[in-house]
């Protein structure tokens, strides 16, 4: 975290998506899509503006209210601030414009507790892996069209502590999932690749058994 003194408040701001968590990002996410969908609003109501002049004030106005949230200072104390110093602080916050680069992980911990991700989903044939392939497909699904505030779900769904049953209960799930909102950005995302690659051999395992099961097909075709 890094320190800043703006009209003598102190001010704390995140340096990093380790300081940064879900929930935090989450609203984040929610200020962005409000500044898209009024600028796509403006373009369409107003065909005929010169818009370049019109996103200016519309871009000065969202740094404003970045600045307002990640800060917690008002809109109105925000605006009356030095701009030089205030660009400073943007330039605190630009890793929220940069990729992530994530690294392979086995497990998390939040609190005292220690999650681990599943290396064999699928790879056990009982029915708990099914259902819980489903609602991992059910969830990616989601978050594929946009629902991202399904994302503390579906690590609740997939990451267990040592020795548990391979199919948790929907009300620990649920538990879970709000629990996990307090995890930090970066093992968020690190889940996320893991889930990635995951899918990528779920659909690999598919294929190749698409594939046994036409070549077992035709040899007893060719048989009959």
């Amino acid at each position: 975290m890094k320190d800043f003194t703006m009209n003598d408040k102190a001010i704390v701001l995140p340096e990093s998506w380790l300081e940064v968590t879900w929930e935090r990002f989450y609203g984040f996410t929610k200020l962005i899509d409000k500044h898209t969908k009024k600028i796509e609003t403006y373009k369409e109501e107003n065909p005929d503006d010169d818009f370049e002049f019109r996103e200016t004030i519309m871009q000065l106005d969202y740094n404003t209210e970045v600045l307002s949230y990640w800060t917690g200072v008002s809109l109105q104390d925000v605006s009356h601030w030095d701009l030089v110093e205030a660009n400073d602080l943007m330039k605190t916050l630009s890793f929220v414009n940069q990729k992530y680069q994530p690294i392979d992980i086995s497990s998390f911990k939040i609190g005292e507790e220690e999650f681990f991700l599943p290396k064999d989903l699928m790879r056990k044939s009982s029915f708990g892996r099914y259902i819980e392939a489903e609602q991992l497909e059910l969830q990616s699904n989601l978050i594929q069209d946009g629902h991202i505030s399904y994302m503390p779900r579906q690590l609740a769904i997939l990451c267990k502590k040592e020795g548990e049953d391979e199919r948790l209960n929907d009300d620990l799930i649920d538990k879970r999932a709000k629990m996990f909102e307090k995890l930090d950005m970066a093992t968020i995302w690190d889940v996320a690749f893991f889930l990635n690659k995951l899918e990528q051999g779920l659909l690999t395992s598919f294929l190749i058994s698409q594939e046994v099961a036409m070549q077992k097909l035709q040899e007893q075709q060719k048989v009959q």
